[in-house]
């Protein structure tokens, strides 16, 4: 597929902007593979290294804590002399579940908005 260079336009038609869209899936799917088949090798060799990157699998280590072991984290948290809210929060997904209103949660605490550029499947 030809790329589409649309870098010297102001403006752009609804035509070339899904050249450009179509352009950016087929690059990503490209990417994703590519990234699949280096992972496979890292796997098996170990460690890839270029000019400016290494590319490595590295372990990354959560926890999950029921409500139980949830106050005990809090507890030992205070008496280590912190405030556990400081450290202990309510995810997005957890509020929408309480099916609180705006206006509600308004009253409770401070709304952001932050706006993404994404893509989504149809």
């Amino acid at each position: 597929m030809e790329a589409v260079n649309i870098t010297n336009q102001q403006t752009m038609t609804l035509e070339e902007a899904v050249k450009l869209a179509n352009e950016i899936e087929r690059i990503e799917a490209a990417a994703k593979q590519m990234k699949a088949d280096l992972r496979k090798y890292v796997e098996q060799n170990g460690p890839v290294e270029t000019a400016d990157t290494i590319w490595n699998v590295n372990e990354a280590v959560s926890y999950k804590f029921d409500a139980r072991q949830l106050k005990e984290v809090a507890q030992h948290i205070a008496l280590g002399g912190d405030n556990p809210w400081d450290y202990l929060g309510i995810t997005a997904s957890n509020l929408k579940k309480l099916e609180w209103d705006e206006a509600f949660l308004a009253k409770l605490g401070q709304k952001t908005v932050t706006k993404r550029f994404v893509s989504r499947k149809k």
